[in-house]
């Protein structure tokens, strides 16, 4: 007996469904046309303030029984849709907008860069893949002497790396760049072999400890698993690791570094590719006290304090994924003299608009208590015949 006076109900949803279907699509019919108008005269197709106004008078007019956050939601909801629609039919896809050897050559030249290391390591390697090997490389002990070469005068640019595809971030690097006032120009990946060099009358059968850097050390856990005998010690660096084994003409000690240190020092290769994985890469960033202020770049990186209160993160990326910026990659770093808050380092994929970057950017400040523009750049490749060179 219920069934019909159920079914009646039912009716009349599926038809007012039917009619909200058919007025949700002309809604949308003329946000396109809105979305045109904007394209032609380069304006965010995002545009906050007024969807603000639309909400606030539609929670005003809801004569209920749907309560103002249930009204809002569910406009937010048909907004984004429309929004997406705009930027599906008149923003280009993103492009990788890679600069030039010659535009990156313009830092280069004579041009001081600091690395952190000794000749031969691996973060040399990546100063002379971005700058070409024209450029001068000022070794530094620390990273805090790296990241306070530029203020010294002994550089133009340091060379840092931030992370690896194996052990994840270089949370000292996100640390001293997040307080540092340099930008970032550019950035190279390069692939990591690591090598168990000895000096030059030394058998593998000889050592007891393997020294190099704690990142490299956790890069080769494999290694030492399947070598239970051998001592992993920590030092500063790889190459310099290398170089004080091989002075010290001890047998009983090797160090992990790169092939070319074995070359610069006069060492002996006594396993090669020791590394967990041969899918090992690091990422580096050449770090400038000047902005670059050009717009092209395929990456942009950005500091952002969040206010203290529920729904900051969310609300901080929510300008970027309604404007369908690609956010590559968040890292959260504690802030000292602040228990329990933190500063947020985000890498985005450039848009193809310049006005959806500036309202993002525009929209997240008033979200966040501070926002830090580290710059736009690009990613240097090197050809195979290169990187056998600098490594």
């Amino acid at each position: 007996m219920s069934e019909p006076i159920i079914n009646s109900p039912r009716a009349e949803i599926d038809a007012i469904d039917t009619e909200i279907l058919d007025l949700l699509n002309k809604r949308a019919a003329i946000a396109l046309r809105v979305g045109a108008a904007k394209t032609v005269v380069d304006t965010s197709l995002c545009d906050p303030k007024r969807e603000s106004e639309v909400l606030e008078r539609l929670t005003k007019e809801n004569p209920g029984p749907f309560d103002a956050k249930a009204v809002e939601n569910i406009f937010q909801r048909i907004i984004d849709e429309s929004l997406h629609l705009q930027q599906k039919t008149y923003r280009a896809p993103v492009e990788t907008a890679e600069e030039t050897k010659a535009e990156i050559a313009n830092l280069a030249g004579r041009s001081r860069v600091a690395f952190q290391g000794e000749k031969g390591s691996f973060s040399e390697a990546a100063a002379l893949g971005i700058l070409g090997e024209d450029c001068q490389t000022v070794p530094c002990q620390t990273f805090d002497d790296l990241y306070k070469a530029v203020d010294a005068g002994l550089a133009d640019y340091i060379l840092s790396p931030l992370e690896n595809s194996l052990v994840g971030s270089v949370h000292r690097c996100y640390d001293l760049l997040l307080h540092s006032s340099l930008h970032i120009v550019g950035e190279i990946i390069l692939p990591i072999s690591h090598f168990l060099v000895g000096s030059a009358d030394t058998n593998f059968e000889d050592i007891k400890t393997v020294e190099s850097h704690p990142v490299a050390l956790a890069q080769c856990e494999r290694f030492f698993a399947a070598h239970t005998e051998l001592k992993g010690v920590a030092a500063d660096d790889t190459a310099g690791s290398v170089r004080r084994v091989i002075e010290s003409g001890d047998k009983t000690r090797a160090a992990i570094g790169g092939r070319r240190t074995a070359e610069i020092y006069g060492g002996k290769i006594l396993r090669e590719h020791i590394e967990d994985h041969a899918e090992n890469y690091t990422r580096f960033v050449l770090l400038s006290p000047s902005a670059n202020e050009s717009e092209k770049g395929s990456k942009i990186s950005l500091i952002v304090r969040l206010k203290h209160q529920p729904g900051a993160l969310h609300n901080a990326l929510r300008p970027f994924v309604r404007r369908g910026i690609d956010l590559s990659k968040i890292e959260s770093r504690p802030i000292k003299g602040a228990p329990w808050q933190f500063n947020f380092y985000f890498d985005l994929k450039a848009p193809s608009s310049e006005s959806e970057l500036r309202g993002a950017l525009d929209e997240i400040k008033e979200q966040a208590e501070e926002v830090r523009y580290l710059g736009r750049y690009s990613r240097i490749e090197l050809s195979d015949k290169k990187l056998e060179e600098i490594l």
